[in-house]
């Protein structure tokens, strides 16, 4: 009996007793831990992270195998992609979240961490033991299901991030539009991300952010094509592309594939907008209007075909060797947020405005086309003939070209151009859009078009393509 009465107590002490028992973790008040455990992900023995002993005399809090930090984790998640989630030897050691990165856990539910070297716990996301919310057992033992457990602190406090007031806007990533359609790591087949018939469409935090992972880039993104560090560590897609107009060959790379090259931001984004998977109707196939092979593209895998046109066609920072990513055009509409498409106030999640019509329309210099092509070379007809003279539409002395359409006769960018790529025409034109072009052909010295403006005429271009 007197050997028995200990082992009783720690056995208590542990929280383990199956009849009635609760746990010790300070934030579980209700639910007997036995039916939790059945349900979670911890379902090896209790004797995995507790003794009844202590271990070589030492006696950790709640009766520990060692001390209740990230070690003890470590214990068994020390593979580097044990479950497909964990850090482990990348290229970029230690993420955003890691211990020393001062993230702790601000609470209201559960509480907030308070206990010395609280910041950088694995338990400031997750319960060992498993959490429950009005729905039932949060997946992946953490202490929030999906959003809710990033916006807690990517609110603007205690993160500087304030993803949520971008996730409130009126164009956004669904994020918070559905909830239980994420699979989690594991997530590999088109039929995933799919539209129609599976009605798995979605956009939860962890399909582009690996908490366990990504990092700030510092001082700020790289340039195209690499992969910013806060998307390092999810799964994407390479692409091997055919001939114009073709849909490329996917290949799809799990998160633990932090190696393969390119590492670009497009692969992340392909995973749903390409014809890997089953997009809604009427959504664009990005992967088939920007492969290179194309007569003309943005130049978001490859450098664009115009290489010879002049450097003061662009916007300061911009050149005809640049490359773009999707996220130079597709983020926040507030200046200092943190880059990316998680929502904006203009359509198509767009950094700055942009009217999708061709209906005569007063084009502003801050809109979305200009953060790249000089405002003054194509939509100022009152800017000087020199600096007009950039684009090869501009014939000096005689035609002021793209600025006298946009700056004069309002006539949009979008009218003849299309955003992405276009497969079979040169310079993003397009023919077909009410009102716009109805022919357009082009010769080595300059060309015709023909719109629903204008009968066909003929133009010269003031320098060499």
């Amino acid at each position: 009996m007197r050997r028995t009465l200990p082992i009783l107590a720690a056995l208590a002490l542990a929280g383990l007793l199956c009849l009635g028992a609760k746990p010790l973790h300070p934030y579980r008040t209700s639910d007997d831990i036995t039916d939790v455990l059945a349900q979670s992900a911890h379902t090896g023995d209790c004797d995995q992270c507790h003794t009844m002993h202590g271990k070589e005399g030492v006696v950790y809090g709640h009766a520990l195998l060692g001390p209740d930090e990230n070690t003890l984790c470590d214990r068994c998640h020390d593979s580097p992609w044990a479950g497909g989630s964990y850090a482990g030897t990348t290229p970029y050691m230690g993420s955003a979240h890691s211990a020393g990165s001062g993230t702790i856990w601000p609470g209201p539910n559960p509480p907030p961490r308070t206990e010395t070297g609280a910041a950088g716990k694995c338990l400031n996301c997750h319960d060992p033991h498993g959490w429950a919310d009005a729905t039932g057992l949060v997946p992946m033992l953490a202490i929030g299901r999906e959003e809710k457990l990033c916006l807690t602190c990517h609110d603007g406090a205690p993160a500087a991030t304030n993803i949520g007031a971008d996730l409130a806007k009126p164009f956004r990533h669904p994020v918070s539009t559905y909830s239980g359609r994420h699979k989690g790591p594991l997530e590999s087949a088109p039929s995933d991300f799919a539209a129609t018939p599976q009605d798995n469409r979605h956009a939860e935090c962890v399909d582009c952010h690996n908490p366990h992972v990504g990092t700030a880039d510092q001082p700020g993104p790289p340039p195209p094509p690499e992969l910013s560090r806060s998307l390092l560590g999810v799964s994407r897609l390479r692409v091997q592309n055919g001939g114009a107009g073709s849909t490329p060959i996917f290949t799809f790379l799990p998160g633990s594939d932090t190696l393969s090259v390119p590492r670009a931001e497009y692969q992340v984004c392909f995973k749903c907008h390409s014809t890997w998977t089953t997009q809604p109707t009427g959504q664009t196939d990005l992967a088939r209007e920007l492969n290179p092979a194309n007569a003309s593209y943005h130049p978001v895998e490859a450098a664009g075909r115009d290489a010879t046109i002049l450097p003061d066609a662009f916007a300061s920072g911009w050149s005809a060797s640049s490359l773009t990513a999707c996220g130079d055009c597709h983020g926040s509409d507030f200046a200092g947020f943190p880059r990316g498409p998680h929502g904006s106030s203009y359509r198509y999640i767009l950094n700055a405005p942009y009217e999708a019509s061709s209906q005569s329309h007063v084009m502003a210099s801050n809109e979305i086309c200009f953060t790249c092509h000089s405002y003054d070379v194509y939509g100022n007809p009152g800017s000087q003939e020199a600096v007009r003279a950039n684009s090869r539409f501009n014939m000096p002395g005689t035609v002021k070209g793209h600025a006298e359409h946009v700056g004069e006769k309002n006539v949009p960018c979008y009218a003849c151009h299309v955003t992405h790529g276009a497969a079979f025409q040169p310079h993003l034109m397009i023919t077909g859009r009410m009102p716009g072009l109805t022919v357009y052909t082009e010769t080595p010295t300059g060309g015709t078009c023909q719109s629903t403006c204008h009968a066909q005429q003929s133009y010269s271009i003031n320098y060499g393509r």
